[in-house]
């Protein structure tokens, strides 16, 4: 399955480090899986926001020593990592747990 991972670079999220996780992100090249900066996800806040398509997943609070995490854990593993995913848009991460 081809996935896409998008990092928020606007403003706030960019402030937050965004840059850095993305980066983090590309450092890990993975088969089948693109990794690309994006515009405003409208989570304001809560960033450096980062969704995995087409899983429609977000994470939010996303650090650049995080990465790795999610990518064995979802990218790899195809396992999303519940405490990490914006509790907005996910208020039962467990029923992504297999």
């Amino acid at each position: 399955m081809q996935r896409q991972v998008l990092v928020c670079q606007h403003r706030t999220c960019k402030k937050d480090g965004s840059a850095n996780v993305l980066k983090v992100f590309q450092a890990e090249p993975i088969p089948n899986v693109t990794m690309s900066a994006c515009g405003c996800l409208g989570l304001c806040g809560s960033g450096p926001i980062v969704v995995v398509l087409p899983d429609n997943i977000y994470y939010w609070h996303v650090q650049p020593k995080e990465v790795t995490q999610l990518v064995e854990k979802h990218l790899l593993n195809g396992q999303p990592v519940c405490t990490m995913m914006h509790p907005r848009l996910h208020p039962d991460p467990s029923q992504f747990l297999s």
